[in-house]
């Protein structure tokens, strides 16, 4: 019988310890048949769901009863492995592992002191076993391997974890591009992908906390303002750092010193190839508003590679371009997933706001942007950093994407219908977020670090922030030529004229008007330099009062951000006007002329 409802605090005690007794004593259990002992122990995982009354269940006697039931019950013999029943039972004891272990987080050192991860580890059959115990075996390895750096070293020298994690992503890699998977075991609850997800979940576990352990640092590499990779995955809530962190240098990711090296390709090569493949050869499932598994995990993955000492594995002979034009098209899709003007864009790329737009549809489009596609992209775009800096072509192929020559420089660069668009327009919002700074990392990267091209290609209007933030100085001269339809590329950009540095798109100057450039710079607040004051633009057509209090908004955020950055002191003219008495709301008299 399985019980379907709640019990009270007190039944609900009394009934699980006379469960764990009987499953307890062999003379008890073996003379039951296969369903009643499978029966039982689906009661005992009911149960267990709820950890009010289950203080028995929590106790290392009852770990290893299940641990027994489930085919873990000893250690395996010197030279020799253990083969997993693979029994509903054996299954369900797995199960009730797995919950305990995501409730109850202090059972995992009881299990580990067990000898779990071990026995675990030393599974031989799992080939010929259904998907249900891949499933089972990896959800418990992801559970004992979270935040335990202390284990790592042990579990990958001695237990040869990598070797059983990257034997069953093979496997699993194998049946669904042989399409095994699709068509052998249609009505299976657990799919391959599934299964492949909760491993390379696993693999980022164990080598993210061997690099933890190797280097004495916290466990989880921390991004942007206490944002952590493994939050980004789903496996923890984002925590606060214990210390200050020193800044990231720009165009870099927050991972880039938390990497495996050349010499950890013994142990860790063999991990590499499938979540590559993975990503190769794996299909997407574009529906999903984010990356979702296992495509999200083997980023993830990759992340604790250095390109630059795995190049054969990123950047192999045959291909070297194959694995950054799939994570380009992987950015692609997911760009096109964010939101536009509170509308979901999952058909598809959302309509941009046209240049006509109000600044407040501007703040609700950001606003509006769907919370799991930007948290998911945030690792994609420190991968594809780590990809631009290793490795040369790859930089030129991604600013020739997202950037081409001829594109139609006639629209504004944040307002273009294209991933480099959209990675303009979140370059260029007012308040800055790992996203945008990601995005702007990228972008400084994808032109070598050359600020002036990077102005020249989005604009200094939208690229200002983000060069305030990082603390990059900028100065164009009174010398220097302003940037041409024609520079760098040889090939014409769409639309007559110069471009405008302010805007980055062409927009020439009525008859008689002259452009200059000799007053555009900023003052980073790492640089103590003082330079003229940016010289407004004779050329354009007079300004419409909604423009102007456009531009006014846009003037009073620079202002808030140069003084939060300390560069200047500002305050709000009509509220100091207020405080000073020199201002009041007085009633308009309708009855006068």
């Amino acid at each position: 019988m399985t019980f379907q409802v709640t019990l009270p605090p007190e039944q609900k005690r009394s009934y699980i310890k006379e469960l764990i007794t009987n499953l307890s004593e062999p003379k008890v259990y073996n003379k039951w048949s296969d369903v009643r002992l499978e029966k039982s122990l689906t009661n005992l995982k009911s149960m267990g769901r709820d950890p009010v009354g289950c203080e028995r269940l929590f106790e290392k006697s009852s770990i290893q009863m299940l641990m027994t039931h489930g085919g873990l019950g000893s250690d395996p013999k010197r030279g020799q492995c253990l083969a997993f029943p693979d029994t509903p039972a054996a299954c369900e004891a797995l199960t009730c592992l797995a919950n305990m272990f995501l409730i109850n987080e202090s059972t995992r050192d009881v299990a580990l002191d067990l000898h779990l991860l071990l026995r675990l580890c030393a599974l031989a059959n799992l080939n010929s076993c259904s998907l249900r115990s891949h499933f089972l075996v990896a959800r418990l390895l992801f559970l004992l391997t979270l935040r335990r750096p202390k284990i790592m070293k042990q579990a990958v020298d001695n237990y040869y974890i990598n070797s059983l994690l990257a034997g069953l992503m093979d496997f699993h890699l194998d049946r669904l591009v042989s399409k095994a998977a699709s068509s052998a075991l249609s009505s299976d609850p657990f799919t391959s992908p599934q299964v492949l997800g909760e491993l390379l979940k696993v693999a980022y576990n164990v080598t993210s906390e061997y690099i933890a352990l190797r280097k004495m640092t916290p466990p989880e590499p921390t991004g942007f303002r206490g944002l952590s990779l493994a939050a980004l995955q789903g496996h923890s809530t984002p925590r606060p750092s214990l210390s200050p962190e020193p800044p990231i240098e720009p165009g870099t990711n927050p991972v880039t010193d938390n990497q495996l090296t050349k010499a950890d390709s013994a142990s860790f090569g063999q991990l590499l190839q499938p979540a590559i493949a993975t990503l190769m050869h794996v299909a997407m499932d574009t529906s999903s508003l984010s990356i979702p598994p296992p495509h999200s995990n083997a980023i993830a993955l990759l992340l604790c590679y250095a390109p630059q000492d795995f190049a054969n594995d990123f950047f192999p002979l045959t291909d070297s371009l194959a694995l950054t034009e799939r994570l380009a098209d992987i950015c692609d899709h997911c760009l096109g997933l964010l939101s536009m003007n509170g509308e979901n864009g999952s058909s598809g790329a959302s309509p941009r706001p046209d240049s006509t737009a109000s600044n407040s549809n501007l703040s609700l489009y950001y606003a509006s942007f769907n919370h799991n596609v930007s948290h998911s992209l945030l690792p994609l775009l420190w991968l594809l950093i780590s990809i631009s800096q290793a490795h040369i072509p790859s930089r030129l192929t991604m600013r020739n994407r997202w950037f081409p020559a001829n594109r139609d420089r006639t629209v504004a660069p944040e307002a273009a219908d294209t991933t480099g668009g959209r990675m303009v327009f979140i370059l260029s919002q007012p308040m800055p977020t790992p996203l945008s700074q990601s995005v702007g990392n990228l972008l400084y990267n994808l032109w070598n670090h050359d600020v002036h091209q990077l102005v020249a290609e989005v604009g200094y209007g939208n690229a200002a922030g983000y060069l305030v933030e990082q603390g990059i100085p900028y100065m164009a001269g009174g010398s220097e030529a302003p940037p041409s339809p024609n520079s760098g590329s040889g090939k014409p950009l769409a639309g007559p004229g110069p471009v405008n540095p302010i805007t980055g798109k062409i927009h020439p100057p009525p008859n008689g008007a002259s452009r200059s450039t000799a007053g555009l710079s900023h003052v980073s607040s790492a640089s103590p330099m003082r330079t003229p004051a940016l010289a407004s633009a004779t050329w354009d057509k007079p300004m419409t009062e909604e423009e102007k209090e456009q531009e006014a908004e846009k003037l009073m955020v620079l202002f808030d951000r140069l003084q939060r950055t300390g560069v200047v002191e500002f305050e709000h003219p009509m509220a100091k006007a207020v405080q000073e008495g020199k201002f009041e709301e007085v009633e308009s008299d309708s009855s006068t002329d």
